[in-house]
């Protein structure tokens, strides 16, 4: 058996965090690339729970749509947060829940009035602050298949060489959940055979569990064509490295989903590790990328 230990109380860790996705539904395209400096933090260790600070510092996002500048908005509206999970690291709690809506009212939802178009940014504001006032469903927001997974898992306990798992990211598609089936494989760290070193995750999709005439309706609805073969084609790949101390140094997430040449999801996540120095360097980088960047409106 193989262990991730949890790293040191109140050591704050920086992380350069790299997001992109791509939907094509025929000819058309929806691709944004996202770039974030954060910080995630054990700001408190009990012994049926766990406390973590995350920060996000700076971001840079290049999307083809309006709503990917909108979504990195509601980033900026979340660049504080206190998580609470359980001993092992799965996700129960979001600690200073109100204070997310409170900001939202006190200056940040008249900015962005005046950023986007009016017809584009009312629906999406009552939404927002519909999911600010409902905790359940905004802890749920944080359980899809994003760079959230990279901190949100049963991280903090003993691991067999090979490992199954049923891995359902609910409402997926729309309303239609997408059920997987892992196969997870972990090494231990060289000279200290208790302590993991390397994860790799792949994953099939679970038929039984999958709903496929809703999925070909959906098809239909957006494709407009009505004999599409709605076989659903799945590639889901994960690999992380850890440090002695137990900290995630670098890790790559990627989710494919794909119907022939109709329709495809494609989601891939990257993270790295940063000294204080270079979280520093690559902040200048960002500052300067912001400045030399053009957005759509």
């Amino acid at each position: 058996m193989m262990k991730r230990i949890l790293p040191a109380n109140r050591v704050k860790e920086y992380f350069l965090v790299t997001s992109a996705n791509k939907t094509a539904i025929g000819k058309k395209k929806l691709e944004f690339v996202q770039d974030k400096l954060i910080s995630f933090t054990v700001v408190d260790q009990q012994p049926d729970h766990l406390v973590f600070e995350y920060k996000l510092y700076d971001q840079v996002m290049k999307g083809s749509s309006l709503i990917h500048y909108y979504s990195g908005d509601m980033d900026e509206l979340q660049s504080d947060l206190l998580f609470k999970t359980d001993a092992e690291g799965q996700l129960k709690d979001l600690l200073r829940f109100n204070t997310l809506k409170l900001k939202l009212e006190t200056g940040f939802e008249r900015n962005i009035r005046k950023k986007y178009p009016k017809e584009f940014i009312h629906p999406l504001l009552e939404e927002t602050s519909r999911l600010l006032s409902d905790k359940a469903r905004l802890l749920a927001s944080y359980d899809g298949y994003s760079c959230w997974r990279f901190f949100f898992q049963k991280w903090f306990r003993s691991f067999e060489g090979k490992e199954e798992e049923l891995l359902i990211l609910k409402k997926y598609f729309g309303n239609i959940d997408l059920p997987l089936d892992l196969q997870r494989t972990v090494s231990p760290t060289v000279g200290d055979k208790g302590r993991l070193s390397e994860m790799t995750v792949t994953a099939s999709l679970n038929k039984e569990l999958f709903d496929r005439n809703a999925f070909s309706r959906m098809l239909k609805d957006l494709t407009h064509i009505y004999n599409i073969d709605a076989t659903l084609d799945v590639t889901l790949e994960e690999q992380y490295d850890f440090s002695d101390e137990g900290s995630l140094t670098n890790a790559e997430l990627f989710l494919e989903t794909a119907v022939a040449d109709w329709y495809s999801v494609t989601s891939a996540h990257q993270i790295k590790k940063l000294s204080e120095q270079s979280f520093h360097e690559q902040r200048a980088i960002f500052e300067n990328l912001k400045r030399e960047s053009t957005v759509p409106f």
